[in-house]
């Protein structure tokens, strides 16, 4: 029985440009890709538009698995002769149709719409964060303080509620001006060093106003008081407004 390496050797050979970069079709078959590409192009653009404005701006789990069954059936066609048109625009209408069927039954039901993409959660409410919630979902705190700051919010304590959205977004209703209140600052866990962290059980040594980094519980302490339980064990200096 040959070895593979032995097989691979007479069937193929090395570093062949031809090989590489048309494998066994004829050049020609570019001026083909082009058609087909066009093609494919006009036919995406028409599914797209019938899809509506929210499968392109607001992209839910079903969203995303709708993208990659389009691109599997926009793409084959494209670059494979064998693969009839066609029937890859017959499988894209149904997925559309399929898609269609999808938001008609979650405008209809709000229980299948929760069922298939989620609901709103609350992480945020009172400068509080909800721990326990947020571990049910793929964000991490790191990740909910990055969208924060990217909303200009320095602390906790200027967020009243705030919601992730079905789509990873972060819906953020801040305190009304004069309302805001000193709170966790939106920092990273690699931040936490430049704002005096302090283990539980330890005493004060700057009065003030400290939050607990894993909830944002947030509290005056005076010099010589000890830093109480919290879920993170760790306390840093508040952002006072």
């Amino acid at each position: 029985m040959p070895l593979l390496t032995d097989m691979a050797e007479s069937s193929i050979e090395v570093f062949d440009i031809t090989r590489i970069l048309i494998a066994d079709a004829p050049w020609h078959f570019l001026l083909e890709i082009i058609v087909r590409s066009a093609l494919m192009f006009v036919f995406a653009l028409i599914f797209m538009r019938f899809l509506g404005r929210r499968a392109i701006h607001q992209l839910t789990s079903f969203d995303l698995l709708l993208i990659i069954a389009l691109g599997a059936a926009l793409g084959d066609p494209i670059i494979y002769p064998d693969v009839a048109i066609l029937w890859s625009v017959f499988g894209i209408a149904t997925i559309t149709v399929l898609y269609k069927i999808q938001n008609a039954l979650g405008n209809r039901f709000a229980w299948y719409e929760d069922l298939t993409e989620g609901s709103p959660v609350k992480l945020i409410s009172e400068g509080i964060l909800d721990s326990k919630e947020l571990q049910k979902h793929t964000p991490t705190q790191d990740d909910i303080f990055l969208l924060l700051r990217n909303q200009g919010i320095r602390s906790l304590g200027e967020v009243e509620v705030a919601y992730l959205e079905r789509d990873g977004s972060l819906s953020v209703f801040e305190y009304r001006a004069g309302k805001q209140k000193p709170g966790l600052p939106t920092i990273s866990e690699d931040m936490i060093d430049e704002w005096e962290p302090h283990e539980a059980g330890t005493k004060v040594e700057v009065p003030g106003y400290h939050s607990c980094y894993k909830t944002g519980e947030t509290i005056w302490l005076e010099k010589g008081d000890t830093f109480p339980d919290c879920e993170g064990e760790i306390w840093v200096l508040s952002e006072e407004v």
